[in-house]
């Protein structure tokens, strides 16, 4: 056999999940991997590269995106309602704010139409690509405790792939029925994490990757490839 065909076993998730990041790095994804976030951690991520990404005066200036305006961001995802049109709204590319910042006296009280995603600039110009490990979904019981994921990969701070992981042995549907609960819990029908286009599920043996079907009884075998 090959060697490049020698597939290692790993007996442990986390060990896997370290592989898979440490490749990633390798790849054009950034070196310094996000660790354990919420979704409110992630927001202001996402928040300080759009930031970065709109400094032009007729934009944001120097003045950053406020709580406020940043709502209005996530409210226009919230908007969005299904997968698709979330969809049309990454590659519409822009979002518009009501600026509220006092001190950008410029635009304030004036919409400004900010950028969120450009397909030219893949791989090129302002895109970021990070790699985030174990984030936190809020579960709607108080008392049930954060659950985490795996693996998210984020574009321009957009959480567009969400991975999950089994360790040697175990059977790929397994992570797939893992994505299928989040789902069922609602975890990617709201808020940031509704930003995901893609599911993948990975064992060191098999992956299957399918685009986010919304709805857990949308869920079918049929689309997995």
């Amino acid at each position: 056999m090959p060697v490049d065909d020698i597939i290692i076993p790993f007996n442990r998730e986390y060990d896997f999940e370290t592989a898979l990041c440490d490749q990633l790095k390798h790849h054009g994804w950034e070196p310094q991997v996000i660790m354990c976030p919420t979704e409110q951690d992630l927001i202001r991520n996402w928040k300080a590269i759009i930031f970065n990404n709109n400094r032009e005066m007729q934009r944001l200036g120097e003045y950053p995106l406020t709580d406020s305006e940043m709502d209005q961001i996530i409210q226009q995802v919230n908007a969005c309602g299904s997968p698709y049109k979330v969809n049309q709204l990454i590659n519409h590319g822009l979002v518009s704010v009501v600026r509220d910042n006092v001190d950008d006296v410029i635009n304030f009280g004036k919409t400004v139409y900010l950028k969120i995603f450009d397909a030219r600039e893949i791989n090129s110009g302002q895109s970021v690509y990070q790699i985030v490990r174990q984030p936190k979904f809020a579960t709607a019981h108080p008392l049930a405790g954060d659950r985490r994921g795996d693996v998210m990969l984020l574009i321009n701070g957009m959480p567009m792939f969400h991975i999950e992981l089994k360790r040697s042995g175990v059977d790929v549907t397994q992570a797939v029925n893992q994505i299928k609960k989040y789902a069922h819990e609602g975890v990617f029908s709201r808020g940031i994490f509704s930003l995901v286009q893609i599911f993948v599920a990975m064992t060191p043996n098999k992956t299957l990757y399918f685009a986010n079907p919304g709805d857990e009884k949308n869920f079918s075998p049929s689309y997995y490839f």
